[in-house]
């Protein structure tokens, strides 16, 4: 289930997920969490060896051993979608706040995927009980940030 067409270029990315039951999950130093039905946006950036492709390839393959808070997630939930930038600009925070501040999205596990950052509310991952439209995210991204060209790869389509 790699994603081998995604590029090897340094960049930012959301990717989205589906749970179809509820689960209780155990994620390392979060503890016991409630995973809900409905979709999940994790917002990550991949600007280490390999970049894109080889952090979501890293993601998408299956780990026994879970190293980041979205490897815990994707035990339980099917890899749906990424939505990807390759600019140079580190916006990972940046596109947290976006979706933090959208209707369509609520922070179901606060901290989440943000242990690098120091406030201790945040998180990058979102739910959202419909399944979120990149058309609209790209449309956000546009509006919000200079010359920040967004792209699309579909991994699977639920139904």
């Amino acid at each position: 289930m790699i994603a081998m067409d995604l590029p090897e270029s340094k960049g930012t990315y959301v990717l989205i997920a589906s749970v179809a039951q509820m689960k209780r999950l155990e994620i390392g130093r979060l503890g016991a969490c409630d995973i809900v039905p409905g979709f999940y946006a994790y917002v990550g950036s991949a600007f280490g060896a390999g970049g894109l492709l080889a952090r979501l390839g890293h993601h998408l393959e299956s780990t026994a051993i879970p190293h980041w808070h979205i490897d815990y997630l994707l035990g339980v939930a099917d890899p749906v979608e990424v939505w990807y930038t390759t600019a140079k600009q580190k916006l990972e925070h940046h596109w947290a706040e976006l979706l933090e501040k959208t209707r369509h999205f609520r922070v179901p596990i606060p901290r989440f995927g943000s242990s690098d950052y120091h406030r201790t509310r945040s998180s990058h991952l979102f739910h959202s009980k419909r399944r979120p439209s990149f058309r609209w995210f790209e449309q956000q991204i546009r509006e919000q940030f200079d010359d920040i060209k967004t792209e699309q790869h579909l991994i699977i389509d639920p139904t």
